[in-house]
């Protein structure tokens, strides 16, 4: 649990730096993400993924 904390919070610092995140494995960091959320709200794992677009996105990827 630890680790996927700690990818998450280097994906938001790339992020909020404007550093680029092309080369991460982003679907691999989401899965990360909605793990986190699930372990503390399975509820709250169902509402992310109903409102979430991002997989839309990495689909469309070239």
């Amino acid at each position: 649990m630890r680790n996927k904390i700690e990818n998450i919070r280097l994906l938001r610092n790339r992020i909020a730096h404007h550093e680029p995140v092309f080369t991460r494995n982003l679907r691999k960091d989401l899965q990360g993400m909605k793990e986190l959320i699930e372990f503390r709200s399975p509820e709250a794992k169902a509402w992310v993924e109903s409102l979430e677009e991002v997989s839309l996105l990495l689909d469309r990827r070239p």
